[in-house]
């Protein structure tokens, strides 16, 4: 078996894989692929090698016709050769995150090392074929979500990592994890989900918006809160502090649409998804998300926690 391949790349130790480094975050095909396609291709060679190696070495006199004698016993240089080998299996698997495999070969190639063990090449064969199959059984139970490229929009990313844009992450930064997990579920199709988190950084506009009237939502719901905070907006003009303001009547229109918005969701979405079981359409789900976007950028205009 050529060898010189081996000296391109020796793996020292197990990389990170794509979803370790970054957990969370969209890994691409192509990512995929960069990461464990040439470990995967040049350690599959690798064990075929040995096979035919195994073959070649069993051949107990060359010749056209050749008998392959496989029962034979492993000679030194057959020996070194497939050490060597099972050496950068191991590293491979270990680097792209197949422990058993790695552990296996491992096993493998300290049978093989011990002193006085007799091993014949059709046992080292049988090994490296149980590999093969071993791997592929690994490879299987590593499982993986397909994102189609329309919904990748849905997700922070390093690029752009506010989903709402940096004035709503800026004025409510308690909601910032419930938006993401809103994007994250509607990506991947969780309708029920999404809606949910939705609901839970609506709530801390709700709770920003209660404060400026003294309305607190710690203890209550949204329907007191929110009756509470459109009484107190009917009667800003009353109030010497508001009136003292020279857009008094501008404010209280804004205040008086929010509490009325925050009213029509609360019956709309919030009540159906936590009480009722709600369940919606992808297009459904997709414009609650768009409209919850768009209210929370304008409560970010005038509102901050």
């Amino acid at each position: 078996m050529n060898l010189l391949w081996l000296e391109h790349e020796i793996w020292e130790e197990r990389e990170l894989q794509p979803w370790e480094r970054q957990p969370c975050r969209l890994i691409s095909w192509w990512e995929m692929l960069e990461f464990s396609a040439y470990s995967f291709f040049w350690c599959g060679d690798a064990l075929k090698d040995i096979i035919a190696d195994c073959l070649v070495g069993s051949i107990p006199v060359p010749g056209d016709s050749p008998m392959f004698a496989v029962q034979r016993d492993i000679d030194d240089l057959a020996r070194e050769s497939a050490l060597d080998s099972l050496q950068y299996i191991e590293k491979g698997f270990r680097r792209i995150g197949l422990q058993i495999s790695a552990d296996t070969v491992a096993e493998i190639a300290a049978d093989l090392r011990e002193t006085g063990q007799r091993r014949n090449f059709q046992w080292l064969m049988d090994q490296a074929r149980n590999v093969q199959l071993l791997v592929h059984k690994e490879i299987k139970g590593k499982v993986f979500f397909y994102v189609p490229a329309e919904r990748v929009k849905f997700f922070p990313t390093n690029v752009a990592p506010h989903l709402f844009g940096k004035a709503v992450a800026d004025a409510f930064p308690t909601a910032a994890q419930d938006i993401d997990e809103a994007g994250m579920c509607l990506g991947l199709d969780r309708g029920a989900a999404c809606v949910f988190h939705l609901m839970r950084a609506l709530e801390v506009g709700l709770g920003v918006l209660g404060k400026v009237f003294g309305v607190s939502l710690e203890h209550t719901n949204w329907a007191p809160a929110i009756e509470q905070i459109e009484k107190k907006i009917r009667h800003m003009h009353e109030d010497p502090d508001w009136k003292a303001l020279p857009d008094c009547r501008g404010q209280q229109e804004f205040y008086a649409q929010a509490a009325s918005h925050f009213a029509i969701l609360k019956d709309a979405w919030r009540n159906y998804t936590m009480h009722a079981r709600g369940f919606y359409t992808a297009q459904q789900v997709e414009r609650i998300f768009e409209n919850t976007k768009g209210f929370l950028q304008e409560l970010a205009g005038r509102l901050h926690e």
